[in-house]
């Protein structure tokens, strides 16, 4: 049975789409691991975020809702009571054989395709829980056998190039992300027979970078803000900007840099197809604190008196 998104949401199958929006700014913030220290913050906040990323999406959300339609009839079909499917049986060699059918017009592959193929995460690729949501073939000359699937990732993971694990039957492989690889790029992996895999099957695996707190992906580039206080716009400053994977760079803020500017850190963005890295994209937003003392609020009276700028209207260019 595919994870209930609306129950990690917590709100019921009928919710309306600001009712799930509300649900998922809510539990974003109190499960964040820069916010929240617990030892299972961040896979709450993965698991939060991949199920608003299919709720959140009415196209996904009704692809979804047709998969679980999907498996309740399933688990109704295979418990005795066929209330919304039809099935077929059969004896051979004194056994009884059942066959499964939807009234749909959606076969298993067809809604493998449909939600699977685009989110795999943690998946059981060839164990008996996969069942018919394998997406698979057979290759006509090597009887090789490809599974296409989509693994969620943090940014984190992919720009450290994180190990993941993924379990297949009765064997737990380790997939290696590629250090800093873009969103939505397919990974292959082959199998030997040795690595977990049998030699006749391969991995094709999307990996899809979760939305983040701070970064916005723009194929190779980085997008995030960085906020300074009007002093700092004035005179200019430095800031140490930690990146996802921990690490920190130096940032120098020219004096009298303007509010919607831009900042530049070459090299610090994801890979790209030359084998070379995109940009950190930085832009300047001045915040005025929101809690003054009676001598900060002194000088910036007298900065009003001394200083000509009025409030005005900006000209169209």
């Amino acid at each position: 049975m595919p994870r209930n998104y609306y129950d990690v949401l917590g709100v019921p199958a009928t919710a309306s789409a600001q009712e799930i929006k509300k649900a998922y700014q809510k539990l974003a913030k109190q499960w964040h691991p820069d916010v929240n220290k617990a030892e299972e913050a961040e896979s709450r906040f993965k698991e939060v975020a991949e199920a608003y990323e299919t709720l959140g999406n009415e196209r996904r959300r009704g692809q979804y809702d047709e998969l679980l339609k999907h498996e309740q009839a399933r688990r109704a079909y295979e418990n005795g009571g066929a209330a919304s499917s039809s099935g077929s049986r059969s004896s051979a060699g004194g056994g009884t054989r059942y066959e499964y059918r939807t009234n749909t017009s959606y076969s298993d592959e067809d809604l493998f395709d449909m939600f699977f193929g685009e989110r795999m995460n943690g998946f059981d690729f060839f164990g008996d829980s996969a069942g018919a949501f394998t997406n698979s073939y057979m290759g006509t000359d090597t009887g090789a056998r490809t599974t296409r699937a989509t693994m969620n990732i943090t940014l984190e993971q992919a720009y450290r190039g994180d190990q993941l694990p993924i379990k297949l039957g009765d064997s737990n492989i380790h997939v290696k992300i590629p250090e800093r690889i873009q969103t939505d790029r397919t990974i292959r992996i082959r199998g030997t027979g040795s690595n977990g895999i049998r030699a006749n099957e391969e991995l094709l695996i999307t990996l899809h970078i979760l939305p983040h707190a701070m970064f916005r992906l723009d194929g190779k580039h980085l997008h995030g803000t960085l906020q300074i206080a009007p002093w700092e716009a004035v005179f200019g400053t430095q800031s140490q900007i930690q990146l996802p994977d921990l690490s920190r760079v130096k940032v120098k803020v020219p004096e009298g840099i303007q509010a919607g500017q831009q900042l530049r850190i070459p090299g610090k963005g994801m890979k790209d197809d030359d084998h070379g890295y995109g940009d950190l994209m930085l832009e300047i937003e001045v915040i005025v604190p929101e809690i003054l003392s009676d001598r900060e609020r002194e000088l910036y009276r007298e900065l009003s008196r001394t200083n000509g700028y009025r409030a005005r209207m900006k000209r169209k260019s």
